[in-house]
């Protein structure tokens, strides 16, 4: 459920988990090109296994967009007051910027350049489109709170905004580096595995 008083979906849930699990998925893709980099795991996270993530990326960004147009179409086909006034209030006046480029960087960016092979195998243009998703994906949230909670007023991205999301970076990098620390980052029995893939 949203925070927007009375507003109802049957598909937010899903909306809402799909779009944490593309983030998953893109913050996966940084990681493994930064880590097989830093720590020489090319034999074990080789390119054809990247091009499968970024495959992946690309076909959940698509998903994405599909779960946004089925709730969209539904809500503006349906033409309900007590629906339309939490898709319209996001789309149009102050917030419309806000909702073009969540648009465009959850969805279309990715999905042109991730379209390609190359732009999949090379590791920065990966990087790059899987940061340009992640920070469509804090937009998007925040398109999702901030209008419910701000009686009115228009966007205002600040220190608390870029504040609270660089706090919880932080707790993840912390935890994800305490977790490094006890245990091993790669298991042997799974990279002799993928070293005895890529071998046949």
């Amino acid at each position: 459920m949203s925070l927007a008083h009375k507003w109802v979906s049957s598909l937010y849930g899903a909306f809402y988990f799909m779009g944490s699990f593309l983030a998953g998925l893109m913050t996966l893709a940084i990681f493994g090109v930064w880590l097989r980099r830093a720590m020489k795991l090319g034999e074990i996270f080789s390119l054809k296994q990247q091009h499968d993530l970024a495959k992946l990326c690309f076909g959940f960004t698509v998903f994405w967009a599909y779960l946004m147009w089925s709730q969209f179409l539904v809500i503006w086909y349906g033409n309900l007051p007590e629906e339309t006034y939490f898709i319209f209030y996001r789309l149009y006046g102050a917030w419309r910027p806000v909702g073009i480029a969540v648009f465009l960087l959850v969805f279309l960016i990715p999905f042109v350049g991730l379209l390609g092979v190359r732009p999949k195998q090379y590791g920065p243009s990966l990087v790059a489109f899987a940061l340009v998703s992640l920070v469509g994906i804090w937009l998007e949230r925040y398109l999702e709170i901030v209008p419910s909670v701000n009686h009115g007023a228009g966007p205002a991205v600040g220190v608390p905004e870029i504040g609270t999301g660089l706090f919880f970076l932080g707790l993840f990098l912390l935890s994800w580096a305490w977790f490094a620390r006890k245990y091993p980052i790669i298991s042997p029995r799974l990279s002799a595995d993928a070293l005895e893939r890529e071998a046949h």
